[in-house]
């Protein structure tokens, strides 16, 4: 009996062994246990490297001027038209490419704009001119000039009248109120602020009040220069000065051009003798540079030599940072101009020098009268003013 049992022990264990070496089974998969296969992880875009802001660019105006614009009888009547009223288009025509498209454009208006017809020595011309200067690009002026007077203060107030209804934007040395006369003249273009004065020796008639037009005088511009200049990036002064029909500047002419200098004036546009005179560049207290054009001479006129006829126009290209200080002139240059007009005194133009031609010049109307005019005499007067504002 006990070997029985001994061997029911055995096999019970042999039994147990045989289990436990059997290998687990596994579990079924389900979709619980199933393990997801990994997503390929997202690329990160490459950071970008932040675009520099651009470097501010300096900041440039051009700058137009001319002399007088001096209209005599002749220019009214040779711009009259048969249903009434006055056409000046032709006679600024001819330059008016020259002219658009400068941020500012300078003349001096030596006659007042009353709607008269006046002849020397008290000179007057239709209001329509305005138009005509403003369509070809004009939009600043002078109004300093001996003749702004001849026909008293009705002839000034019509002539800053005619000149606002035409749309210029700026007006100095000669003012229909009290109040504006008290103002600064200051003209806007591109964020840089230009100043504009402008004076004359005098006056051919009495006007009334002084504050009208504005005289040279030291301690006059001494003040104006210093109440006007902190509010201005650039700072241009009209004087009507010197002694007419004389080629050099005078004393008196060069003196104020010193002064002007030493006040931080950076342009001086000289106008009055009625012929071109040099161009001068003087030192300023700031170690910078101004520019004085002693005369420009006529822009446009019925005088009668041949000197007369050759005005200049200035073109400056100007500078500046872009915080608005003035750096300098990048360029400057004077071009002749020249009034032509036939042998009726009728057909006037302004044309550039470089634009006039041999068979202009010799029908010009001045050989009616059997004075000299020559191409080549314009030509050979212009190269040696030209020459001046080289530095």
């Amino acid at each position: 009996m006990k070997k029985l049992i001994a061997l029911f022990m055995i096999i019970m264990m042999l039994t147990a062994c045989g289990e436990a070496e059997k290998e687990p089974e596994q579990p079924e998969e389900t979709p619980d246990n199933i393990e997801a296969p990994s997503e390929p992880l997202e690329e990160l875009p490459e950071e970008e490297e932040p675009i520099p802001e651009p470097e501010p660019e300096n900041i440039f105006l051009s700058f137009t001027a001319v002399g007088d614009n001096l209209l005599h009888n002749t220019l009214s009547f040779d711009s009259r038209l048969d249903g009434g009223g006055y056409d000046f288009g032709h006679i600024y025509a001819p330059i008016a490419p020259y002219i658009k498209g400068s941020d500012v454009a300078f003349i001096n208006q030596e006659v007042p704009l009353n709607g008269e017809v006046g002849s020397y020595p008290s000179l007057a011309a239709p209001q329509e001119v305005a138009n005509a200067i403003a369509d070809i690009g004009f939009n600043a002026a002078a109004l300093a000039n001996n003749h702004m007077a001849d026909k008293g203060a009705s002839g000034l107030i019509k002539t800053v009248e005619a000149l606002n209804n035409a749309g210029f934007e700026a007006i100095a040395g000669g003012y229909a109120d009290k109040e504006t006369s008290e103002k600064p003249v200051i003209i806007e273009k591109k964020g840089i602020k230009i100043g504009l004065l402008a004076y004359t020796y005098g006056i051919n008639s009495g006007i009334g009040e002084s504050w009208m037009i504005d005289r040279i005088g030291t301690d006059k511009i001494t003040a104006d220069v210093n109440e006007i200049r902190p509010q201005c990036d650039f700072l241009a002064v009209s004087m009507h000065w010197g002694n007419e029909y004389q080629a050099q500047p005078s004393q008196g002419q060069q003196e104020f051009a010193a002064l002007l200098a030493s006040l931080d004036v950076d342009l001086i546009i000289g106008h009055h003798p009625h012929v071109i005179q040099p161009a001068q560049w003087l030192s300023q207290p700031d170690g910078g540079e101004a520019l004085c054009v002693y005369s420009l001479g006529n822009f446009v006129s019925n005088q009668r030599e041949q000197d007369r006829m050759l005005g200049a126009m200035l073109r400056a290209e100007l500078e500046f940072s872009p915080e608005g200080e003035f750096i300098g002139f990048k360029e400057a240059d004077l071009h002749g101009v020249v009034t032509h007009f036939n042998n009726s005194s009728r057909g006037f133009g302004v044309y550039m020098l470089d634009d006039y031609t041999e068979e202009l010049a010799a029908s010009h109307g001045l050989h009616k009268y059997g004075l000299p005019f020559s191409l080549e005499f314009l030509q050979n007067r212009m190269a040696a003013v030209k020459e001046s504002v080289k530095r």
